[in-house]
């Protein structure tokens, strides 16, 4: 009898033990998930206090939020890649390409084709860079810095060889107004398509796991060539918004974008390796964390050698407390 009494009692013991530790484990993915916004109001907080008002004043917002804009773009389309496990280095290459064309076409024909050909000069470097992993077999950071330098070169060149400003009528875009509408639109398409569709789905189980993906019958080379195709699209958004906000095109459109979209996902709290975790929500979180931190040090007036080294030091601390160690990603 009492063997038969600690054998039934042994399961309600487990019970609790095992309730204790989900507890435990959904207040450490709680936690983690809270990192991003927490980070967020600390910055605010911090510079709105440290800065004399400067920081919170309507055309200072208006700025970080312009630049931010750009980065928000670029990321919504960059996140469809990296839920599959993937990096596209492409982005900066390719909006140096979308919008030297854009300009080109617009002032050589009408710049009402200016959007049009940057989407579809964005879409058509992603789909290169697709070929290049999914046919040629080269991984798919290798074929994205291909574009970059490509991009960049043609960008650099194109801008000894022509006219490259933007008419006076267009400036009338640059105001935040204008910003707030692209981000809107290409955010809430970018996010229907993620959650609600087969090509966000169908990403988020590959980067969870490709051969079980592939067991199910997803067609994992399609879909894969699909998320690049939509990161490409919204890098010819990004381009577009580029040649509005500096009037034209320089040798320097799309110099670091790449960077600055990993930066904002990861800030963002969006998982390295992809998979069912992957947030869109984590861009826009991660892109004002960005440049508001990048704005603040400036209203600080530290040097922009030291501001870099301390983004590289936030981004090493936040990747440190909200990496998942059992999958290599980072929970959000």
């Amino acid at each position: 009898m009492v063997i038969e009494m600690k054998m039934k009692e042994a399961p309600v013991l487990g019970a609790k033990g095992s309730k204790k530790e989900s507890n435990v484990l959904k207040n450490a993915e709680w936690a983690k998930k809270a990192v991003p916004f927490l980070g967020l109001l600390v910055l605010v907080l911090l510079f709105s206090t440290t800065t004399d008002g400067r920081f919170l004043k309507v055309a200072n917002l208006q700025n970080i939020f312009s630049q931010a804009a750009i980065v928000m773009v670029a990321g919504t389309g960059c996140s469809f890649v990296m839920s599959h496990n993937n990096l596209d280095f492409s982005l900066g290459g390719a909006c140096a390409m979308s919008a030297v064309a854009g300009i080109v076409i617009g002032a050589k024909f009408s710049y009402a084709w200016m959007l049009p050909v940057c989407l579809a000069v964005g879409m058509m470097c992603g789909l290169v860079t697709a070929g290049l992993h999914i046919k040629a077999r080269i991984p798919a950071f290798m074929a994205g810095m291909c574009i970059m330098f490509a991009g960049r070169g043609l960008a650099q060149g194109a801008y000894l060889q022509f006219v490259m400003t933007l008419p006076q009528d267009y400036k009338v875009l640059q105001n935040i107004w204008f910003y707030f509408a692209v981000v809107t639109i290409i955010f809430l398409t970018a996010y229907i398509l993620f959650e609600y569709t087969k090509i966000g789905k169908y990403n988020k189980l590959i980067g969870s796991n490709m051969q079980v993906a592939k067991l199910s019958g997803v067609p994992v080379n399609k879909y894969k060539a699909m998320a690049f195709a939509v990161s490409g699209f919204t890098v010819g958004a990004a381009a577009f918004m580029s040649i509005i906000r500096g009037g034209g095109v320089g040798a320097q459109t799309g110099t670091n974008l790449e960077t600055n979209v990993l930066l904002a996902l990861t800030l963002g709290g969006f998982p390295l390796t992809g998979g069912s975790q992957a947030k869109m929500r984590s861009v826009i979180v991660g892109a004002l964390v960005l440049f508001m931190l990048n704005n603040g040090l400036q209203l600080w007036g530290v040097d922009p050698t030291i501001i870099n080294v301390i983004k590289g030091i936030v981004f090493l601390v936040v990747v440190y407390i909200t990496i998942d160690r059992g999958s290599g990603g980072v929970m959000i």
